[in-house]
Order: C-alpha cells, then sequence, then structure tokens
C-alpha cells in the first residue's frame, strides 16, 4: 500500500451563471448604496453651507456691535469721485447711475467690510483706503482691488458648488485668477423683473411684484434696498444710509440678511450676477439678491433668452443673464441666514408671498411659525 493518501471528493469552481448572478448581487447593492452615500455626502455639504452663513452673521452682528449699524452694501464710483487729472466727475457719483464698481475701498461690499470679524484681518488690511477715488482710468493695483479679489475665503464659498475656486480672465493680454462668492445680502424688495429683463417679462403680480421695470442702478431711489415697506437688512450706502437693528420692525427673526445666490452651473463664474470681483462689484446682484422666490440652480436658466417670446434660456447668443433671486445648488431648497444670525433651510417650493415677506424688514407681513 502507498504511503501517500488521496483526499476524494468532487471539487468545481463556480459556473459562468452563478457568477452572473453574483456581479448581479454586487451591482444591485452598489446601487442601492450609491444614493445614500451621496446623499450623506450633500447633508455634509450642506451642513458646512450653514455653518458658513452662522459665520457670515456672527461677522455681521460683531460688526453691528461696533458700528451700531449692520454693514452696509456697496455702491458705484464715489461721492466725491474725480478724474486722473483730479477735476470732479459727477458722471461717476452713485446717485447718477455710476457703474460698475466703487474707486476706493469704501465703497466694497458687505462681505468685505465684516473680514476682520471673521478672522480675515490680513485680507482686509491689503485695501489701500488712501487712494483717490478715481472712477475710470485707475490703476487696479492702487487701492488693492486686485489683490484682495484672487484672495479665496472659504467662508464664502459653498462646498456643494465649488468650495475654495478661482476664475482665470485675461486683460490686456495677462491673465488673473479672481475668487467669487456664493452668498449674496439681502435688499429687499426690488420693483421690476426677476431676470433683469428689460423688456417686462418676469414681473410676478402684485403684491409679489410691481412696475416701474427698473434695474438696481436706476438713478432714483427705487431698489435701494431703503424703500419704505421693502427695505432690506442690506441697504445701499452711496448715500450714507445705514441699517440699524432698530429698523427691523417685522423682527430680526422674521428678516432675511443673507442667503445662496442663484446660479446656473453653465455660468458659474460669468453669469450676470457672478462675473466680477467678490468684493468690488459695485450695487450688482453678484452680492445683492432680492423677494423673488428662490431658484435652484438645477432650474437656473443660463442666457438672457429666458426674456424672449418664446423663452429660448439655452441660447448662448442672447447674452448675459442677471438673475435678481437667491437660489443655490442644494436638492430642494435654499440656505437663508435671518438677521438674528439662525439659519434657516427655505424650501423651494415656499410660497411667493411669505418668501417676499420675509425678505422684507418693515412691510409688516403676518407670518406664520410654519409657513416656512
Amino acid at each position: 500500500m502507498s504511503g501517500t493518501s488521496r483526499i476524494s471528493g468532487n471539487s468545481r469552481g463556480f459556473t459562468l451563471i452563478e457568477l452572473l448572478v453574483v456581479i448581479a448581487i454586487i451591482a444591485v447593492l452598489i446601487a442601492l448604496l450609491l444614493p445614500a452615500v451621496q446623499s450623506a455626502r450633500e447633508a455634509g455639504r450642506r451642513a458646512q453651507c450653514t455653518n458658513n452663513l452662522k459665520q457670515i452673521g456672527l461677522g455681521m452682528l460683531n460688526f453691528e456691535s461696533t458700528y451700531g449699524h449692520l454693514p452696509q452694501g456697496p455702491y458705484d464710483g464715489d461721492p466725491a469721485a474725480v478724474t486722473t487729472s483730479g477735476a470732479a466727475d459727477k458722471d461717476n457719483y452713485p446717485q447718477n447711475g455710476a457703474c460698475c464698481n466703487a474707486a476706493t475701498p469704501n465703497g466694497w461690499n458687505q462681505f468685505f467690510k465684516i473680514l476682520p470679524y471673521i478672522e480675515q484681518q490680513p485680507v482686509y488690511n491689503m485695501a489701500n483706503f488712501s487712494t483717490p477715488p478715481i472712477a475710470d482710468g485707475r490703476d487696479s493695483s492702487m487701492d488693492g482691488e486686485f489683490a484682495v479679489s484672487q484672495v479665496v475665503i472659504p467662508s464664502y464659498n459653498c462646498p456643494t458648488r465649488r468650495p475654495n475656486y478661482t476664475y482665470v480672465t485675461v486683460s490686456s493680454g495677462v491673465a488673473t485668477a479672481h475668487a467669487r462668492a456664493d452668498y449674496a445680502g439681502c435688499a429687499g424688495f426690488l420693483y421690476g423683473s426677476a431676470y433683469g429683463c428689460g423688456n417686462g417679462a418676469f414681473i410676478p403680480a402684485p403684491p409679489n411684484g410691481s412696475l416701474p421695470n427698473y434695474g438696481p442702478l436706476s438713478s432714483n431711489s427705487y431698489n435701494k434696498g431703503n424703500t419704505p415697506g421693502g427695505k432690506g437688512a442690506i441697504v445701499w450706502g452711496g448715500l450714507g444710509a445705514v441699517r440699524r437693528l432698530a429698523d427691523f420692525t417685522d423682527g430680526t427673526s422674521n428678516s432675511f440678511l443673507v442667503g445662496e445666490k442663484s446660479l446656473s452651473p453653465a455660468v458659474w463664474g460669468s453669469a450676470g450676477g457672478d462675473n466680477e470681483m467678490w468684493q468690488n462689484s459695485g450695487w450688482d446682484e453678484d452680492c445683492v439678491r432680492w423677494h423673488f422666490p428662490p431658484v435652484g440652480d438645477a432650474q437656473a436658466p443660463p442666457y438672457k433668452g429666458i426674456c424672449n417670446s418664446p423663452p429660448a434660456p439655452n441660447d448662448k447668443s442672447t447674452g448675459t443673464l442677471w438673475q435678481r433671486m437667491f437660489g443655490g445648488p442644494h436638492p430642494g431648497g435654499v440656505n437663508m441666514l435671518m438677521s438674528d444670525g439662525s439659519v434657516h433651510f427655505i424650501k423651494s417650493t415656499v410660497n411667493p408671498a411669505t418668501f417676499r415677506m420675509l425678505s422684507a424688514i418693515d412691510d409688516q407681513g403676518v407670518l406664520s411659525a410654519d409657513s416656512y
């Protein structure tokens, strides 16, 4: 008898059918788990976005504690604008419809003004406040605006949309990367179109909209965040107006302060409300928005063809579109900072009247606790 032994039995590998069944089961499990993983990741990004807004709220309210009023919104030109030769430049006075940015850091937006209160003092110090208020023909490095615009402020970017991202522009053959902000101050009620349509399209029926069809830079008092009954938490600072907490007759807990901007993904970085320096775009949709119902990024039209009849929102040849409403990249709604520092996720299906009343600080609108 041999000294070796043999193991008897019928061993075999997997059949093709068994392998296919296993692969199919794994594919089903992945299909079931992937949405849950994506949902969990989005929940984390939305939580970070909420935290960004809370940090902005703390900065705004700490600014108010120091100065007795909230940071003013931006203006274009300068109240004492001069030409390069030093002569008075009345065409670039803010009240005369100056465009499209401020001549000195004094006119930069509310997000720049709160930098010292969100641990960004070094960036604030990059601005030069002592330069002459030259609106046309100034060297952009003179007052530090280019240097500041290239700095990404993490708290100003929603991670769902674009964390720490810059956009390259070319001027006179020189390429420069500029940051953007994903948030805008609430300027209350706007008379005119929700999409900046010059033909009067997209003006909601009263009381959620109104004629005349003015734009933000009209040389009148409308749409500057300070019209009684439709005042905003952020006010145009061109003539020295300020927003004090005593002005919030609707209550700070019932008034928007800052929210996410609505932007089509097709034109991030180039849309009418996303194409300028984050701190110096003037009184513009880049940094202020108004009372219109929120529109999510996925539903936002990219081009001005939305104003046409019939609408052609995807026709690039129709030109740049300026959106004037809040919105954002989160499915189902938008994060909004209230003037008391709290943050609420407002559903995209919110009643337009409710959103309008939350946008104005003095309309005396009656809101129920469960209306948003």
